[in-house]
């Protein structure tokens, strides 16, 4: 009341006051608060400070010794111990740590120690039996296991550190060469300085942890990146499937997600010796895997520069110069009229990997020159995405209905054509559909693979003799 009489100061101010005079010495601790245990447990950091990178290696989760009980047991029979149903529960485990727990440590020449649930559950008598008849010690020596950070996963630790309104903490990211990807949600992004230093301390190779901002978009589909740990160097050295590969993240599209397909049409699409065609080739690892392992003759481009010369740096890189017959940077459109009208044998296969449009570049086909008879119909792999829909078609019916618009437009159709299939496959086309990979709840990469006929190629261009 005096501060009022005295100084003029209202009741409502004098609270204000007094409140962020009480605050002023945490936020003069180093930005760092300690709150109350949550939950049983301690959280070192409260979502309205400052983490300060530092303290987090510290926390009593994270930064502790856990001390097993063992059994003293003779080398020979270690093996028995560790097969057994009946001892598993009294053995000792612990999650979220890496390696895993080794639970054979050296005591002599003649036996070892094993540990045991640090938790120190009563034996049954089944179990007390079974222990004596291996001639197990069970009073051993106690075992320290001194852990850190690097003991412990990422999902783990983050876990511990964040608090529990940003709570799941993120678990995924994507590995690029040294270079770990997020994509952070909204909640996430305030800690993604320490998510990025937890990474960077957790998993070996990653010296380079960064943030998609932004959606990916542009003529090139990149996008922007935030630093969030690490060096300041997006440019990766990394191997596929016996392929080097040298690139820019930031510079160029790349998805670590799709070697498994890579791996599928190297295994059980292409052949020995054939002519692969490639109008987004990226930084080019389909291809140079084809050459390197099939030997085959490619033909590639991309309209991306960056993407380009990449590739054409990791043709050299892998010393596969007589493989490639060309690496150009055009307009896909435009590639794929050269090469229908080139003087060249049509390839065997046609790889259009861009799902967002590759379909749409079908319509130049309508320039191609007519296959001979003789000539096996090149195979065309269009990747596309796709929903299934509330008119009874399967999402891989809906990516073969958007191919054969694109291939053999209705003009003036008053409503969507829908089931397709059938009309390719009078054509000859032999279509297939594979699910490649979710993007989205509901949204699927599909791969349409169907053969361009000299019956295709006719209609299209309007002759149907």
């Amino acid at each position: 009341s005096w501060m009022t009489k005295t100084l003029g100061i209202t009741p409502l101010l004098m609270v204000v006051t007094i409140t962020i005079l009480k605050k002023i010495p945490a936020l003069l601790h180093s930005s760092v608060s300690r709150s109350q245990p949550l939950g049983g447990k301690t959280r070192l950091f409260s979502s309205t400070v400052k983490i300060v990178e530092s303290q987090w290696r510290n926390h009593p989760e994270i930064k502790r010794s856990i001390k097993f009980p063992t059994w003293i047991v003779p080398s020979k029979n270690c093996q028995a111990i560790l097969q057994s149903d009946i001892l598993k529960s009294y053995l000792g485990h612990l999650d979220h740590v890496q390696p895993r727990l080794r639970l054979v440590q050296p005591h002599n020449k003649t036996h070892q120690l094993i540990l045991r649930n640090y938790k120190n559950e009563a034996f049954s008598e089944e179990a007390l039996n079974l222990l004596k008849s291996l001639d197990v010690q069970l009073d051993g020596p106690t075992f320290q296991l001194d852990l850190d950070s690097t003991n412990w996963t990422v999902p783990y630790i983050l876990q511990q550190i964040l608090p529990p309104e940003v709570h799941p903490p993120p678990t995924s990211y994507e590995q690029i060469g040294h270079v770990a990807h997020l994509n952070l949600k909204t909640i996430h992004k305030t800690y993604g300085q320490i998510i990025g230093e937890v990474i960077l301390n957790s998993v070996p190779n990653i010296e380079t942890v960064v943030n998609k901002v932004g959606e990916v978009s542009g003529e090139f589909r990149t996008y922007d990146m935030q630093l969030l740990a690490g060096k300041n160097t997006t440019k990766v050295n990394l191997q596929e499937n016996g392929v080097k590969l040298e690139f820019d993240v930031k510079d160029v599209y790349w998805c670590s997600r799709l070697s498994g397909e890579r791996e599928h049409m190297l295994t059980h699409v292409f052949k020995k010796g054939q002519v692969i065609v490639d109008p987004f080739c990226g930084v080019g690892a389909q291809l140079l895997q084809a050459a390197s392992k099939l030997e085959c003759h490619i033909i590639a481009n991309d309209w991306n520069p960056n993407a380009v010369a990449a590739c054409r740096a990791n043709v050299a890189l892998n010393c596969l110069q007589d493989s490639f017959e060309q690496i150009s940077c055009l307009d896909a459109f435009d590639f794929l009229i050269d090469v229908g009208l080139s003087d060249r044998p049509l390839p065997d296969h046609v790889i259009m990997n861009f799902p967002l449009a590759s379909p749409q570049f079908l319509s130049a086909l309508r320039w191609w020159s007519v296959p001979g008879k003789s000539r096996n119909a090149p195979i065309f792999h269009v990747y596309t995405f796709a929903r299934d829909d509330d008119q009874g078609r399967s999402v891989e019916d809906a990516a073969i209905d958007l191919v054969a618009d694109n291939l053999l437009p209705l003009g003036g159709a008053v409503e969507k054509t829908t089931k397709r299939r059938g009309e390719l496959e009078l054509l000859g086309c032999k279509v297939e559909a594979r699910l490649i990979r979710d993007v989205a709840p509901g949204k699927v990469v599909v791969c349409v693979s169907f053969r361009v006929t000299r019956k295709l190629i006719k209609q299209i261009q309007g002759d149907f003799s």
